[in-house]
């Protein structure tokens, strides 16, 4: 058996689980990039982390694709709009990983951990 040692930049499943989670219940919208007709999916978000979000749906993606969320946080009023690449998907479940946030949403999404963290 291999020894868990991992290259320099690999991501393990354990690194990528630095960040706590927190449960989240909200309406969540997801887009694909490039297509011609623009669908959108609705969904329901399980958790957030600073890092990404889980939710559930019935219809999925293959991971690596990349897509727009928009989902609503209770720290702003507007509904949240960020990218993200699809990590993981176990049944209707799908892992979401946030790619190039700005200073902005950056703020909002650790506002949005924090302000959970209290809750639970």
């Amino acid at each position: 058996m291999a020894p868990m040692n991992y290259p320099e930049g690999h991501q393990s499943s354990i690194e990528a689980r630095r960040f706590p989670r927190y449960e989240i219940d909200a309406e969540i919208h997801v887009a694909m990039f490039g297509r011609a007709k623009q669908e959108v999916m609705r969904g329901r978000a399980l958790n957030i982390s600073e890092t990404g979000v889980a939710g559930l749906f019935v219809t999925g993606w293959d991971a690596g694709t990349t897509v727009n969320l928009k989902f609503s946080v209770p720290v702003v009023s507007n509904p949240l709009s960020v990218d993200a690449v699809v990590r993981s998907r176990s049944d209707y479940r799908y892992g979401f990983e946030f790619v190039e946030l700005n200073p902005v949403q950056r703020e909002i999404i650790g506002k949005t951990c924090r302000t959970l963290a209290l809750l639970q």
